[in-house]
């Protein structure tokens, strides 16, 4: 099947019904196809979007999936409900990589998420083509180069918006807000996605909350030391995921496998703070709450 018509399938199954044109002609570009992004190799796919089936066990499970692309099954977020009827909106874990540090120069290059309620579609990855060039201190934290995202190959963000948006609607819980959940989402992974939204003369839904695990982590050391008079402790990602025993394979910052772990991590913290749904709703800010670009 051409990838023409796989993307025209998703595009369907979406329910985008006004026409998206995907790579139209600039600076040589034409149509194309989607690159793998949870791979350096160079290999050719339509949207990232995946299925996982979810247990809630003791243990993680695995999805089934190609021997080639398994990655360790996340749970379904669990968390104690305010009230016997009280139903959760739909919690998204993202991440993004950059062409560098917050400033309106700077561009997204990957974009991951994972629905934390599981099931069919409950992924959503891409690489993006930011219209410039990736400074080598970014491809040295990310191994994504120039060369591997400015190319006819990759969408831009104006090119991905609509399908992002449509997935999301496509997840969203009937009459609920959507729950997005990123590690230090107020001060970089928040803004450079208004920046980006703002580039294609877009808002954020007003509907779009976002919770900053950063945040949330600090808060539980906090509570710690307090308590017990314990020593701080790192709360990166990475230490993060060291802290709590996860397992990982792959690269650090690459989106997908940091989204894979703080899907885990979020797991974690929320248990330990003992968040009902209501508490971790409260936690949550909108877009225009977090830092701004510089310029």
């Amino acid at each position: 099947m051409s990838v023409a018509l796989r993307f025209s399938l998703l595009r369907n199954s979406l329910g985008i019904s006004c026409p998206v044109r995907f790579f139209k002609q600039h600076a040589g570009i034409s149509s194309a196809k989607w690159l793998d992004p949870r791979i350096f190799e160079r290999r050719h796919f339509t949207t990232g979007v995946q299925t996982l089936e979810t247990k809630f066990t003791g243990a993680p499970s695995w999805p089934k999936a190609d021997s080639s692309s398994c990655v360790p099954g996340i749970q379904s977020l669990f968390l104690q409900q305010t009230t016997e009827h009280e139903q959760p909106g739909t919690v998204l874990v993202f991440d993004i990589e950059t062409t560098g540090f917050l400033h309106k120069d700077h561009r997204i290059i990957e974009f991951a998420l994972r629905d934390l309620s599981g099931g069919k579609n409950c992924t959503f990855e891409t690489l993006i083509n930011p219209e410039r060039d990736v400074p080598r201190f970014a491809t040295a934290i990310t191994r994504i180069d120039t060369e591997l995202v400015c190319r006819p190959e990759i969408p831009r963000f104006k090119d991905v918006l609509p399908v992002l948006l449509a997935y999301v609607r496509s997840r969203q819980a009937p009459g609920k807000p959507v729950l997005w959940v990123a590690h230090n989402a107020k001060n970089f992974d928040v803004p450079f996605l208004v920046h980006e939204f703002r580039l294609c003369s877009a808002d954020i839904p007003s509907d779009w909350f976002f919770i900053d695990s950063l945040s949330l982590a600090r808060k539980l050391v906090n509570s710690e030391v307090k308590s017990s008079g314990e020593k701080r402790r790192l709360i990166n990602l990475e230490a993060l995921r060291e802290h709590y025993g996860i397992l990982s394979e792959g690269t650090a910052h690459r989106a997908m496998r940091d989204v894979t772990i703080l899907c885990q991590v979020i797991q974690k913290i929320t248990f330990d703070l003992k968040l009902t749904y209501e508490g971790l709703w409260n936690e949550s800010i909108r877009a225009t709450d977090c830092r701004k670009l510089s310029y």
